[in-house]
């Protein structure tokens, strides 16, 4: 490949990369009016839309979203509405600080954790595309029981988490939001408990949570 080359295939890259930034940050703007309290959340979360030698899909370390524009690109407007908000409630779950034990099956308790979010997001009244994690059997389960109880699931190999375990990324340098994210769900709390936006039920499971 020679210099220009490289330089018009870096110049896409970077195009490719504005554009997704574009949609992800449209979609939180919509959220305003539609669903105010992944807005609110979100706002909190800078994304960072970062090439594949980075991150093969999307994940979130609790202080920022990571996002490969590539795989962005090849989702539908729903299915990347579902995502972000996917991710935002993976921060508010708290589970980038719930690291699995040392001898458990990650891959298992990544679904266990996905399934959490997307029960959240049903009850929000969030749309979950097809592929989308859940267990109708566990919701409402706490998280180690779905974890337990995926063990015997026959199925289980047909299941596919559609982002990054977000434990995979956090660092000593991301261990700040473990003390942000305590406030932020109590202010999420006080502003919504009661409307349409927050079910008691989840507001709830958030405090218990943090």
């Amino acid at each position: 490949m020679t210099v220009n080359q490289e330089g018009q295939a870096r110049h896409g890259e970077h195009k490719l990369e504005h554009q997704q930034y574009a949609l992800w940050q449209a979609d939180r703007v919509n959220w305003r009016m539609s669903q105010p309290v992944n807005a609110f959340l979100a706002e909190h979360l800078p994304l960072v839309i970062t090439p594949n030698s980075t991150v093969a899909t999307a994940t979130t370390d609790g202080s920022r979203l990571l996002v490969n524009p590539d795989w962005s690109a090849g989702l539908d407007d729903t299915t990347r509405r579902f995502m972000q908000a996917h991710l935002v409630w993976h921060c508010a779950a708290g589970h980038f600080r719930l690291q699995p034990a040392p001898n458990a099956d990650l891959r298992r308790w990544h679904l266990a954790c996905d399934h959490e979010v997307n029960a959240a997001l049903l009850m929000l009244g969030m749309h979950l595309p097809p592929q989308a994690v859940l267990f109708p059997a566990c919701v409402g389960r706490p998280l180690p029981e779905v974890y337990a109880w995926l063990a015997d699931n026959p199925l289980l190999d047909d299941e596919h988490s559609l982002d990054a375990p977000p434990w995979l990324v956090v660092t000593m340098e991301t261990s700040l939001p473990s003390t942000t994210w305590p406030p932020r769900i109590h202010e999420l709390v006080k502003r919504y408990l009661g409307s349409p936006q927050l079910p008691a039920v989840i507001a709830s499971w958030l405090l218990n949570r943090w």
